[in-house]
Order: structure tokens, then sequence, then C-alpha cells
């Protein structure tokens, strides 16, 4: 693509603001976990890799919503909407 082809469809397109959310942040612990599970990173690569992983992994066990929250609301009666 030229340089003038790339300024066209970048005018073309919105920016709209990128929301992530837990299932985004899950999907990439998956992917790391399947591409190191291929060999896709080097020797020298594994450390950053290991440590990013660790990140993400220690983010989502934080912003896991409380599993007695869930088993209250629908002892409760009331209904989840998934």
């Amino acid at each position: 693509m030229t340089d003038d082809n790339k300024e066209i469809e970048s005018q073309e397109q919105p920016k709209e603001e990128v929301q992530l959310n837990i299932g985004d942040i899950s999907t990439c612990k998956t992917i790391i976990e399947i591409a190191s599970a291929k060999g896709a990173f080097k020797a020298e690569e594994l450390q950053l890799v290991g440590y990013t992983y660790d990140r993400i992994t220690r983010w989502l066990l934080a912003h896991q919503p409380p599993k007695d929250a869930e088993e209250t609301s629908t002892a409760e009666g009331e209904i989840k909407n998934d």
C-alpha cells in the first residue's frame, strides 16, 4: 500500500475509542499459552513473555466478578442474563 492509499484509508475510517473487557484480556492469556506450547517464542524472549503472562494472570484474578454475588443473586430467584 502506498503512502497516498494509507492517507485516504485513515481519512475514511472514523476513529472510535477502543474498549477492552475481561474476555479480551483472557483471550490474550490464551494466545500466549497456545503460542508458548507451539514454541513460537525464542529463548531470549521467554522472560518478557513470562512476565507479561504473569501480569495478565494477576490482573484477571483481581478483576474477576465475585462468585458469592453471582450465587446469591441466582439463589434469590433473579434471572441471570447471559
